[in-house]
């Protein structure tokens, strides 16, 4: 009677293990499987028995000894870390580092440079996509429905080819995005006429979101016909001080405002391609004249020569509220002076230095937000 219990349990126990179903629900008798530890082999009771006491054979718990013991074994044999979801995105912060042979932070960096000089006028792109990315902490993404960002689409979806096919292994997007604008900043104030060479401090660690492909978040952006620009810096970057926010505004002196993307059009000084002081002397020293806006219902400030200040840089120099139009003109010199931020300006367009320097502070802190 024993006997016959015994072998009735053997043949239980092979027809359970014969029928079991692999994680799409499939048999899998008589093939290869992979068991719930990642290790693929021949169904059967006794290599079955031995995984379990084992933990998963020679590789241990973490699974196949090929893969280290800070990763996982997706199907199909690849191994990335831990860390990420099944689309290669981290799903939470504490990021495993990057895969075997991935690039590292050097060769990554060469890269972005290496694009940077092949592509001098992504220059102001890069730093306002930045700044875009981090409005609501910094995760490497933006609604590109957003009119906020119509400027920035067809850049962005350079970078995120870039990121793809040169540094996904190596770094998430978030970062990338970050170095692109920190190594950016680099590049922008080291061309002819900028402060000179500078090192941007960059450190790895951001979270990227999970779909930027399909991003819909919506941000409140500093708009440029209002005057709290400097209030909205400091309350969503932290930045301690209106001096800082003031250097922050120095970007302005990089790139051009477009019709199609804003509604408003020119440049603000006369090297759009050069992340300097220019900004804060051409603030300084013109005669602006309100303006209909070209593309909106809104105004600006022109100067005759192509360049414009939109209601938010001006107010660094001028005190004056915003209804339908400014509240003072139609020349920049019958407003009254600012006397919360004009001193800054004039520090910024007297030292270009000391600008720098205060830019790349505000900047970091910035590139901080989570």
């Amino acid at each position: 009677m024993r006997l016959q219990v015994v072998i009735a349990a053997s043949v239980l126990a092979v027809i359970l293990i014969g029928l079991s179903t692999d994680v799409d629900g499939q048999s899998t008798r008589g093939v290869r499987r992979r068991n719930r530890f990642g290790r693929i082999g021949r169904t059967g009771r006794s290599r079955s028995r031995t995984r379990l006491r084992s933990g998963g054979g020679r590789g241990g718990r973490g699974g196949s000894s090929s893969c280290g013991e800070n990763q996982r074994r997706k199907r199909g044999g690849r191994c990335v870390p831990k860390s990420q979801d099944p689309k290669g995105v981290p799903a939470k912060k504490g990021s495993m580092g990057p895969l075997p042979g991935a690039p590292n932070l050097n060769e990554i960096t060469s890269i972005v440079t290496r694009w940077l000089d092949e592509n001098a006028e992504r220059i102001p792109n890069m730093v306002q996509l930045v700044f875009h990315s981090c409005v609501g902490g910094c995760d490497g993404c933006i609604n590109t429905n957003s009119p906020s960002n119509k400027g920035l689409i067809g850049s962005y979806r350079e970078v995120q080819a870039l990121w793809k096919n040169e540094a996904k292994q190596g770094i998430s997007l978030a970062d990338f995005v970050v170095l692109l604008g920190t190594k950016a900043v680099e590049h922008g104030m080291r061309r002819n006429g900028g402060p000179g060479p500078r090192t941007v401090e960059f450190t790895t660690g951001r979270t990227s979101c999970r779909d930027p492909t399909n991003y819909l978040k919506v941000f409140n952006f500093p708009k440029g016909q209002n005057t709290d620009a400097i209030e909205f810096l400091m309350s969503h970057f932290g930045i301690p001080s209106r001096g800082l926010a003031v250097a922050l505004m120095g970007a302005h002196s990089l790139g051009v405002c477009r019709t199609e993307n804003s509604g408003f059009e020119g440049r603000w000084d006369n090297t759009p391609l050069t992340l300097d002081g220019a900004y804060y002397e051409s603030m300084l020293g013109t005669t602006w004249s309100i303006t209909d806006a070209p593309g909106n219902e809104f105004t600006q400030w022109s100067a005759n020569d192509g360049r414009m200040m939109l209601n938010a840089d001006l107010h660094l120099q001028r005190d004056f509220a915003v209804n339908s139009r400014p509240s003072c003109g139609p020349i920049s010199g019958r407003c009254e002076e600012n006397g919360n931020d004009v001193n800054f300006v004039r520090q910024f367009a007297n030292n270009q230095q000391d600008w720098s320097f205060q830019f790349i502070r505000a900047f970091l802190i910035m590139v901080s937000k989570r």
